[in-house]
């Protein structure tokens, strides 16, 4: 298993048994969002957890009944989502790399814990009581410790986002009275196991409304934690970005000491000895870069990048113009660079999901680059045979969804060409991409 994609098995245990209610159990809602959650059930659990809170963040469903259902259900279904809790590419990590397409991927927050926590924060504005008992539900994450080769880190902010709504708003003046919300957040600050932690729960205590006395004893209790936490190098390396930008006179104590903890991961690489710092304390060192897995590596991959720069740019570097492209000898390029492709396999790379992010890229490039018309449509064609036929819709939803959806934010700009993405999508029978259209068409999104 490739080391950047080690992070993924961390374990999620559930505590409390999932049940999602019948479409038979679930009020009624008014058209067209009734079909629309309907499609939403047929697609993968990341994709109609997404969906139906879309529905409810549209803000376009009057009856609560039928707001708290939908949320509940999208909640619940959240938890069979592939990806476990959001992870994020170290910076200098992401570029032309399969970590940073992961990054990427979990940019989209459609992993669990992001999913669940999406689900609490809109049950507030419903029914403050479920979103409690729903934040409940959300099972601590058992986060796998990476080592310095890894280039992905957790990133929880979407859980603790959910918390400090759940602290200032799902309870009652008489439980904030006998400082229920307090001993909540107390309990949740206990339960943090890594230091990438402490800075989103610094900012719920800067967020919740509290006495100056029960902030102080917040301040003194994070403190501890970060003094006592026991951390692995990569997670101490990354997490000091986040803590050196508090600004918390009561916490730089506490984190003094920290930084005193570990170098994290670092290497004496570019270290001299005159960088020695005063009072005998060691030279500043570099951090280690971890081990990635750039692409572009075989050799069928190498010997697309020439002729597809040829494609989009002049012997000067210059972005070729329509009118360049539009020439006999352009389109006689293109269609010679089309029958490399077929000849690119998955087997020629080192995972089916290198190959699919590669091949996508490829693909999305000719989709802007061959002028509009009957060649552009084929290759249009192409990619969405290609995404709707590959295996990693099913092993990894998200990552899948990434190119699709960066396709699709490319053409922005580009109305007619947004079109026909669209209407591709619908044709192409899966059910993901067909959501996706329904959901812009529906919502206007």
């Amino acid at each position: 298993m490739r080391i950047t994609r080690a992070l993924l098995c961390c374990i999620l245990i559930w505590t409390a048994p999932i049940r999602v209610a019948t479409p038979a159990e679930l009020a009624k809602l008014p058209e067209p969002y009734q079909s629309l959650a309907e499609l939403a059930r047929g697609a993968p659990p990341e994709f109609t957890a997404d969906a139906l809170l879309r529905i409810i963040e549209l803000g376009r469903l009057p009856d609560p009944n039928a707001r708290r259902d939908l949320i509940e259900e999208a909640f619940r279904i959240a938890a069979a989502a592939k990806f476990p809790a959001r992870m994020q590419g170290l910076p200098g990590t992401t570029t032309d790399t399969a970590s940073g397409s992961l990054s990427r991927a979990y940019d989209l927050k459609l992993d669990v814990l992001s999913l669940e926590s999406r689900a609490v924060r809109n049950m507030v504005q419903v029914d403050p009581a479920a979103a409690r008992k729903l934040f409940g539900d959300i099972a601590r994450p058992t986060l796998a410790q990476p080592t310095c080769d890894d280039a992905l880190v957790y990133d929880l902010s979407d859980f603790y986002q959910a918390l400090s709504v759940v602290v200032n708003s799902a309870f009652t003046p008489k439980e904030r009275a006998k400082d229920s919300h307090l001993n909540f957040l107390y309990d949740y600050l206990g339960q943090a196991t890594s230091p990438l932690e402490v800075a989103p729960l610094a900012y719920v205590i800067e967020g919740t409304s509290l006495t100056t006395q029960q902030r102080q004893g917040l301040w003194a209790r994070l403190g501890g934690l970060l003094e006592s936490i026991q951390t692995d190098d990569r997670s101490f390396s990354a997490s000091l970005s986040s803590l050196n930008a508090l600004n918390v006179p009561e916490l730089q104590p506490s984190l003094e000491k920290y930084r005193q903890k570990s170098h994290g991961c670092e290497s004496d690489a570019g270290s001299a000895p005159s960088n020695a710092t005063k009072n005998g304390a060691p030279a500043a060192k570099k951090a280690a870069t971890p081990k990635l897995d750039p692409y572009w590596q075989s050799a069928n991959s190498q010997q697309l990048l020439a002729p597809g720069k040829k494609l989009r740019f002049d012997k000067n570097n210059t972005p070729l113009s329509d009118a360049d492209r539009a020439t006999p000898e352009w389109q006689q390029q293109a269609a010679d660079y089309l029958n490399q492709l077929t000849e690119w396999a998955a087997d020629q790379e080192n995972s089916e999901a290198d190959y699919y992010h590669e091949k996508c890229t490829v693909l999305a490039s000719l989709i802007e680059l061959v002028p509009p018309g009957s060649e552009n449509d084929k290759v249009l064609a192409d990619y969405v045979d290609f995404v709707s036929n590959s295996s990693l819709y099913q092993q990894s939803p998200a990552e899948w969804f990434l190119e699709p959806w960066s396709l699709l934010g490319r053409s922005q700009t580009n109305a007619a060409r947004r079109a026909k993405i669209l209407a591709a999508y619908q044709r192409s029978g899966n059910p993901a991409l067909s959501l996706e259209v329904a959901l812009e068409k529906t919502l206007h999104r």
